[in-house]
Formats: structure tokens, C-alpha cells, sequence
């Protein structure tokens, strides 16, 4: 029964963060993550000046977020925190896997030069790329995958430990490395692939 009632919670959270983007997007890009914001900035999508503004403002959200929900849950919901077989090292490395899937996610979503159709796919996009993350992670470091919504968390709750840091390195250097691979290894590709479609050559992608 409690691991009906977490799915169910993942799903619900999943395609919550969806809808918050798409409610978004059209005013701040519906960015609710550093390791994105960031990720849009290495891609060359973002300036370094309104990545580290969105970072902030994603961390201050996040922390008056977290300490509504302590006063009224009288605990902070979300805490992350790695399984007893789990190092900080594993830790960081799944985090940094998680937050890569979702950077490239949203990276891929964004991408106007792919010829997408209905604008609605693309924060459904997102929040199932959360989803996942969320279903493969949380039994292993509780899937932070976002370093605002680790800090808010663990902060409020005065859960720092000595593993945290797979919390804030493993996504930020998941932005790094998602949108420099994205920008000059995807990028060109669906590029070419989709300036031969539109010039009627019938090229396939490959």
C-alpha cells in the first residue's frame, strides 16, 4: 500500500511539474531548476546573468516553499537523503544521470530546429522525464535532481549531511556536459537532418 500511495505521488508530481511549465513558459521559460537553467546556458540558450538569476529565485521559491509545507505538515515533506548501500559517490553519479536524462530532456523539447507539433507535448515531456527519474531514483538517493529543490528541503528539515554534496555537484555537472553535448553533438545533427526534410531532399534521420 505504501508503495502504491508513492507511485502515485511520483505520477501526481510528474505531471504537476508539467503543468507548472507549461503554465510558465511563456514568463520565465517555466524553469524550476538550476541544472536546466544552467543546462540552457552551456547550450548557449541562456545568458550566464539570467541562468544565475532563475537559480536564485528557484532556491528562494524553493525554501518558502518547504517551510509553508513544515508549518503546516509540521515536517518537511521531500527530503532527500541516500539508501544505506548507496555512497556519496554513487550518489553523485546517480543524481548526475538523473538530471542529465531530464537536461537533455528539455533540451530536446525546446528545440525548434525538430519540426514539433503540438506545444502541449513539450512540458508532457518534461514532467515524464520526471516521472521516470523520480520512480528509478527515490528508493536510491530519494532523486533530487534539482539542487533548489534539495537545499529547500534539506535546509528547512536541518538535514545537511556529508553525502549532500551528490545533491548540488551530480546536477550541475549534468548541466555542464548535457548542454555542450546537446549543443554541439544533437544540435547539428537534427540541424542537417531537418534543413534536407524542409528542402525536400526526403532525408532520413540517422
Amino acid at each position: 500500500k505504501q508503495w502504491y500511495q508513492r507511485r502515485v505521488a511520483i505520477t501526481a508530481g510528474g505531471l504537476g511539474i508539467g503543468g507548472i511549465v507549461h503554465l510558465f513558459s511563456d514568463i520565465s521559460g517555466g524553469q524550476l531548476n538550476p541544472a536546466v537553467s544552467f543546462g540552457l546556458f552551456f547550450a548557449r540558450k541562456l545568458s550566464l546573468y539570467r541562468a544565475a538569476i532563475l537559480s536564485v529565485a528557484q532556491i528562494i521559491g524553493g525554501i518558502i516553499g518547504a517551510v509553508v509545507l513544515k508549518i503546516v505538515f509540521g515536517s518537511t515533506p521531500g527530503v532527500v537523503a541516500t539508501a544505506m548501500s548507496v555512497s556519496g559517490f554513487k550518489a553523485l553519479i546517480l543524481e548526475f544521470l538523473g538530471a542529465l536524462f531530464l537536461v537533455l530532456t528539455v533540451l530536446a523539447t525546446i528545440n525548434d530546429k525538430r519540426g514539433h507539433a503540438a506545444g502541449y507535448l513539450q512540458p508532457l515531456s518534461i514532467g515524464i522525464a520526471i516521472f521516470v527519474a523520480h520512480m528509478f531514483l527515490i528508493p536510491l538517493t530519494g532523486c533530487g535532481i534539482n539542487p533548489a529543490r534539495a537545499l529547500a528541503t534539506n535546509i528547512v528539515a536541518g538535514q545537511i549531511k556529508g553525502d549532500f554534496y551528490a545533491y548540488i555537484l551530480g546536477p550541475i555537472l549534468a548541466s555542464a556536459i548535457g548542454g555542450l553535448v546537446y549543443e554541439f553533438v544533437f544540435n547539428p545533427h537534427y540541424a542537417s537532418a531537418y534543413e534536407g526534410i524542409e528542402n525536400g531532399e526526403g532525408e532520413e534521420m540517422k
